[in-house]
């Protein structure tokens, strides 16, 4: 009764949660910001605001002075001020040049043309476990109203990508040829290589998300190069492909004179703004010649890899404004490593890797991810015919863990998975719901006694669902212990299996049944485990998408054998509440309990690129500032880290 009341409330909350599906933490530049957001190219520059005050006496000098000031040359006059400022004493901004070129921290002035580079947060390490893609970037803002949106593209993470005319598509779905020459028989020879310009609208989009946006920089300024693009900066001039395609076609240019971006970052009105505040950004002004001897850098440096992810490019700049002490000090981090990891993964393209359609059939899908499968699977026994045990017997009642690959899948998101031990309380033909049982929180909750005393059971984080204030969900009460499974039975088993199998099942209870077990002596308050949260997978109605279904057959998660659910079970029950003197207990008696409920990788892991640590040890401490950061309320780690070796 306890389990059908479970499932009832889990069924109650379904549409909720299917709303809330794609609910994660607070982020930066969300992807969601560019629905039914209008094409920015052809917007008009925003009117340059009052910069300095004048008073009567010196105003027709300084009329004279500022009427000789073109709106695009704002920047330099700036920069002269703030040198002088400097020469004086009178202020702490100091604008860095090399030859011509200047840059200067701007502080919180956003506009058009400035640059943004990512402030490295070591007490917290967002940047490292989430969007990793935005530490240590450089960003051009390409477009800012305070009452409306801005956006900006990312600098810094070139790709080895590179595109012929055939693979940009128009507004009718159909590939570019020549302007006015729709009956061409080929493609023009055109290549143009791919820098990642941000999550929006990024290099992944899909149809649903309006597509790939492209953003091309050029500096050229010739009258059709002018009416088919914005200046954004003196020099700095933004167009989409097919503005770029007429400059080509006009002999104007080659595709090597553009720098080409596939999606952008944005920020709603007032958020940038806020972001400045909590001090996580710098805002730079700088010159053109900065902006493409930085860029230029990137395009010619023939050694470059695009996992190397332009952290000298940001390296650079933190240089310029005289922040280079400050980037020496947060060299080589962690959050380093990770970025390096998601470049691998996200920007570094290798044609021998197969391209899987999203509308394949299930057999399909499994056939063609073959090579992914976990070397845990059987493999006398077909894919195919695993999936559909899985289908047909369902999975409620099962250990399941996270995977044994040498890459795991849950390194640069959802690191809570890693390594994880998780039940699974309810599958049927509409989701699949489960509790992380490895994860003690800091907090604990009381059971009260006949005897007026109360128990402290320690809570464990089942999962993201059931947050309060989100969705509120009751806590589970689960054990696993023989003798409260015979007699006077303290609740009931998850699993749909038959009785002669209860013995090796964990069960559920409620929390009157925890005190009674309690009070007559039949159990400790540490033979109980209490949860509060859970894992939710909807299961859509097709062949190619069956909920967890797909973690489990490409080996992303596991089941556990029966047989070791107990010992795992008892290995866990030691675990204490977390705090900063459990918090190295707790976590080795994670990784100690993942270990019993399987076997590990069978082949040497792969370094992290230019590093000396493995990706199965970066995922391990991805992990560790997962704990650090989101359970324990804060990253202790924090400046501990050791490159070459990770947490010692």
């Amino acid at each position: 009764m306890v389990f059908l009341v479970m499932c009832c409330l889990l069924g109650s909350v379904l549409g909720v949660v299917v709303s809330l599906f794609g609910y994660a933490h607070s982020f930066h530049a969300s992807s969601s910001r560019h629905t039914n957001r209008q094409s920015i190219i052809h917007r008009q520059l925003p009117s340059m605001p009052t910069l300095f005050a004048k008073s009567e006496e010196n105003q027709d000098e300084d009329d004279d002075v500022i009427s000789n000031i073109d709106a695009n040359n704002w920047r330099a006059f700036r920069a002269s001020l703030v040198a002088g400022q400097q020469d004086d004493g009178s202020s702490k901004a100091k604008p860095s040049s090399s030859s011509s070129s200047w840059a200067y921290d701007s502080g919180k002035m956003i506009e058009q043309g400035s640059i943004i580079l990512a402030k490295v947060e070591p007490d917290f390490c967002y940047f490292g476990l989430n969007q990793q893609y935005f530490h240590k970037s450089v960003m051009l803002v390409t477009y800012h109203n305070e009452n409306d949106f801005t956006k900006g593209i990312i600098l810094n993470r070139p790709t080895n990508l590179f595109l012929d005319d055939e693979d940009f598509l128009d507004d009718d779905g159909e590939p570019y040829f020549k302007a006015g020459n729709k009956n061409s028989t080929g493609p023009d020879k055109n290549s143009w290589r791919i820098w990642f310009g941000g999550d929006v609208r990024g290099l992944y989009a899909d149809e649903f998300e309006g597509g790939t946006e492209i953003v091309c920089l050029h500096s050229i300024q010739t009258e059709l190069a002018r009416n088919v693009s914005e200046e954004i900066l003196t020099n700095v001039f933004t167009t989409n492909y097919e503005g770029a395609r007429k400059i080509v076609d006009a002999n104007e240019a080659s595709s090597e004179d553009f720098w080409v971006f596939a999606g952008y970052a944005g920020w709603t009105a007032g958020q940038l703004e806020d972001e400045l505040n909590r001090e996580s950004w710098y805002m730079i002004s700088a010159d053109s010649e900065t902006v493409w001897n930085e860029l230029s850098k990137q395009r010619d440096d023939g050694t470059l890899d695009p996992r190397d992810a332009g952290l000298k490019t940001w390296s650079s700049l933190m240089g310029m404004i005289g922040k280079q002490d400050e980037a020496r000090s947060v060299s080589e981090s962690f959050a380093d490593l990770t970025l390096k990891e998601w470049a691998a993964e996200s920007i570094l393209f290798n044609s021998t890797l197969p391209i899987v359609n999203e509308s394949d059939e299930l057999d399909d899908l499994l056939k063609s991810l073959s090579s992914s499968i976990s070397d845990s699977v059987d493999s006398e026994e077909s894919f195919v015919e695993l999936a559909k045990r899985y289908i047909n017997d369902g999975i409620q009642g099962c250990v399941l863990r996270g995977s044994s690959k040498n890459r795991s899948p849950f390194l640069l998101q959802q690191q809570k998975l890693h390594k994880c031990s998780m039940l699974v309380i309810q599958d049927d033909e509409v989701l699949t719901v489960g509790v992380l049982l490895n994860h003690p929180m800091t907090k604990t909750h009381p059971i009260p006694l006949a005897n007026g005393s109360d128990v402290e059971v320690t809570v464990r984080y089942g999962g993201s669902f059931g947050i309060p204030g989100i969705i509120e969900q009751p806590i589970i009460f689960l054990h696993c212990k023989s003798e409260l499974k015979t007699g006077v039975k303290v609740g009931e088993p998850v699993s749909k299996a038959t009785s002669e199998r209860d013995e090796c099942m964990i069960w559920i209870c409620s929390e009157q049944q925890v005190a009674t077990a309690i009070e007559d002596g039949r159990a400790t308050s540490t033979e109980f485990m209490c949860v509060q949260g859970f894992q939710i997978w909807p299961k859509e109605d097709t062949d190619s998408n069956k909920g967890i279904l797909a973690q489990l057959v490409t080996g992303d998660l596991e089941v556990v054998e029966e047989t070791n659910v107990e010992e795992l079970w008892k290995i866990l029950s030691s675990q204490s509440r977390l705090s900063l003197n459990t918090l190295d207990k707790n976590f080795q008696t994670s990784l100690l309990a993942w270990g019993v409920g399987g076997k590990d990788g069978n082949s040497t892991p792969p370094f992290v690129y230019d590093s000396t640590v493995t990706t199965s040890q970066l995922a391990d401490d991805s992990l560790r500032y997962w704990t650090e950061a989101f359970l324990l309320g804060r990253v202790v780690s924090a400046g501990v880290y050791d490159y070459s070796s990770g947490f010692e």
